[in-house]
């Protein structure tokens, strides 16, 4: 799994310590689908990685994803969000603001949700 998200690690003997975050994260979730895990929690999952270790990674979220484990990706990068998910939750002030399908919004309706303001930017949503 691990080749075919395009992630290599140099050597089988390597420590952890000394592979790149984008290494580490790409293990991490191999050994989450090795185990019979049902759902990963990701928290900002790309924030410390390179442009091409997001697109690994992005790709790795799409497999496990297909193998029918639930993967919840927390996240303020609006286009990482509608590449992976199928629905969108916003959390506003530790209320749900929106819950939605990602191919039945659109990001500046999210951007909406995140604000508190409506389509119309008439003022506060609900």
């Amino acid at each position: 799994a691990l080749a075919s998200a395009g992630t290599r690690i140099p050597s089988l003997r390597t420590n952890v310590e000394h592979l790149s975050g984008g290494q580490r994260q790409a293990i991490e979730l191999n050994r989450f689908v090795h185990w019979g895990g049902k759902l990963v929690l990701l928290d900002e999952p790309f924030a410390a990685l390179g442009v091409e270790q997001t697109r690994r990674g992005l790709d790795m979220i799409r497999q496990v994803a297909s193998q029918g484990i639930g993967v919840v990706i927390i996240t303020h990068i609006m286009q990482q969000a509608f590449q992976v998910a199928d629905r969108i939750v916003v959390i506003r002030q530790g209320v749900v603001a929106g819950d939605v399908a990602r191919n039945k919004t659109s990001p500046d309706a999210v951007i909406n949700m995140i604000t508190g303001e409506t389509l119309a930017g008439a003022g506060p949503a609900g």
